[in-house]
């Protein structure tokens, strides 16, 4: 995967705060800044998802594939969240096509 620069202004407290992280896992400020920003990634993908999958709007599968989990791993997430979920026959068939076409 090719990489690319990106330049943002953060807070200093922020720059210290990445700072500190850098020290303490002995990784430099990028490393630290592209770990962070994978996981706030990662969260906002599960989040939108879950949103979406609240209102309706997504299937459970889909939800999976918006957050960029397995279904399992989402089923684990709504769990963990208290999120009720709903897993009906258009669900599985769904599933059913994606996974063996």
């Amino acid at each position: 995967m090719a990489e690319v620069a990106v330049a943002v202004r953060v807070s200093r407290q922020v720059s210290e705060l990445i700072e500190r992280i850098s020290s303490e896992e002995r990784v430099d400020k990028s490393t630290v800044i592209r770990k962070l920003l994978d996981l706030g990634l990662r969260e906002w993908r599960v989040q939108r998802a879950l949103d979406k999958y609240q209102r309706g709007e997504v299937t459970l599968l889909k939800a999976s594939e918006m957050a960029g989990v397995s279904i399992y791993d989402m089923i684990a997430i709504l769990e963990e969240r208290k999120v009720p979920y709903r897993y009906d026959i258009s669900d599985l068939t769904e599933y059913v096509r994606k996974k063996f076409g």
